[in-house]
């Protein structure tokens, strides 16, 4: 069953949007990072994705991805979806920046 998170228990001051180009290179390679926490400091949501709209349309252009929507914490590659243990979000986001830069070395972005 898919979680719900209320808009007021969410800590603008701790939570996190961003997006950017890796690189600094604006070539249709876009991450976006989004996590919600609560007022009480605990991980409600997260998204990780690396898009890239140059190399595929399927899921968005989305090739890489962490999130726990759907009710489990899973990884999206390439259009395929599996779920992941989860750890702690901090290690999600070390894997998930490491699989970035590797997708930009290999890719060439």
């Amino acid at each position: 069953m898919e979680k719900r998170v209320r808009e007021d228990d969410i800590d603008p001051a701790r939570s996190v949007r961003d997006e950017f180009y890796p690189k600094g290179r604006k070539c249709g390679i876009l991450v976006r990072i989004q996590v919600d926490y609560s007022r009480s400091g605990r991980l409600l949501r997260y998204s990780l994705a690396l898009i890239d709209t140059r190399s595929t349309t399927v899921d968005n252009g989305r090739i890489l991805g962490y999130d726990d929507a759907h009710g489990f914490n899973h990884r999206h590659s390439r259009g395929r979806v599996e779920r992941v243990e989860f750890e702690s979000y901090e290690s999600t986001e070390r894997r998930f920046a490491a699989e970035v830069r590797r997708y930009l070395d290999e890719e060439g972005g």
